[in-house]
């Protein structure tokens, strides 16, 4: 019997076109368009709404949608019961899956999840994991468009890829918000640093409003980090008064933030965590911000 063999190159390209998501590898700093297939199915139309008066915010870093008391299972479903006990009209959320396959789950996890909370969905891959992709996602209540992914730089080949997304929200009203999501490197204090610095170069000369939040995977004692970081946005919680967020089963830290740019865009109304200790390793913070006009 004659063996086939497949160049890896084409199972890669096999593997982008089953999940018609661009792939982005190692490169410079720049942006791709993505597709907005999912992203302004709800909420549309509506310019003559009445403006909001506050916006809501939440990130999330959901641990794939298993939790963990249940290795190898995905219970989508308590993520998205711990989003609507937020009730966020914008939610960022980290470690998602893409027709992985992990767990047994081989469907798209953001499409899931805004199915689940009737939210508009996107998803922005990091890296191609097993028969899919792994990267950071956003619901809305609202039309999303522009939607755009940045690659955020690599400390080295072996270093996992980390990706800013960011997208317009079509508010009620003839108004909008630019939201951005991102998930920065876990075990180097020296990449993150670079991952910030790319951050506020990518977001800093934008005329929106911005709301960015994410998974930083840093701690408040971070002083050069934090000096960039403030020097650019205004967190919606700062200091030692801050919620925990990670672990869910025992919090002792805070590396899961939301923030906002300019400073006179917004005035925090609250900042909580939400107490959903079962459906993930990280807990849902949730931010309502007033819109100052």
């Amino acid at each position: 019997m004659n063996k086939i063999f497949i160049p890896a190159a084409a199972v890669l390209l096999f593997i982008i076109a089953c999940n018609k998501q661009p792939y982005m590898p190692e490169g410079p700093a720049t942006y791709i368009e993505l597709p907005n297939e999912n992203a302004s199915s709800i909420g549309g139309n509506n310019d003559g709404q009445e403006l909001l008066s506050a916006l809501k915010i939440m990130t999330y870093n959901i641990h794939i949608s298993n939790p963990p008391s249940k290795p190898g299972e995905v219970d989508t479903l308590a993520i998205a019961e711990a989003i609507k006990r937020g009730n966020p009209d914008i939610v960022f959320l980290q470690e998602v899956d893409k027709g992985t396959g992990r767990n047994g789950y081989k469907g798209d996890m953001a499409l899931t999840l805004g199915k689940l909370t009737n939210m508009n969905a996107v998803f922005y891959s990091a890296k191609a994991q097993n028969s899919g992709f792994y990267g950071v996602a956003m619901l809305s209540k609202y039309p999303l468009k522009n939607i755009r992914k940045y690659n955020l730089t690599k400390e080295s080949d072996a270093t996992e890829q980390r990706v800013l997304g960011t997208a317009i929200v079509d508010l009620p009203g003839v108004d909008s918000v630019l939201a951005a999501v991102t998930h920065l490197q876990h075990n180097s204090s020296t990449n993150r640093l670079q991952q910030i610095k790319d951050i506020v170069a990518h977001l800093g000369s934008q005329s929106y409003r911005v709301v960015l939040g994410g998974d930083f995977n840093e701690t408040e004692t971070a002083n050069e980090f934090y000096n960039i970081f403030d020097a650019a946005f205004t967190r919606t919680c700062k200091g030692g008064a801050c919620p925990r967020t990670f672990s869910a089963q025992n919090p002792q830290s805070v590396i899961d933030i939301l923030a906002y740019k300019p400073t006179a865009a917004f005035t925090v109304n609250s900042h909580i965590t939400i107490p959903e200790f079962y459906a993930s390793d990280h807990l849902p913070v949730v931010a309502e911000l007033k819109i100052n006009r």
